[in-house]
């Protein structure tokens, strides 16, 4: 399978994941925060990355705290650089 269809699975997987009422969004980030630190970093770009598409999504009702926070945590991420180490 490619890169470009495993991103669109991965993202589709998390979209499935939190359309059930309850999901556990704790243990999400639990497993994440225990993963390997270079994967902590890459995980990180994915998250920010996936924060700045936000940003630029036209809002409604559903969505507009959604983008103003992402447009919010866009600024402070440009002060940061998140090296693949």
């Amino acid at each position: 399978m490619s890169n470009t269809k495993q991103a669109e699975k991965l993202a589709n997987d998390i979209l499935d994941f939190v359309n059930v009422f309850g999901f556990d969004a704790e243990k999400f980030a639990d497993t994440i925060c225990q993963g390997h630190k270079t994967l902590q970093q890459s995980t990180m770009r994915l998250f920010v990355t996936t924060i700045r598409k936000m940003a630029e999504v036209r809002p409604d009702d559903r969505n507009r705290a959604t983008v103003e926070l992402a447009k919010k945590i866009t600024e402070i991420t440009d002060e940061y650089s998140l090296p693949l180490i």
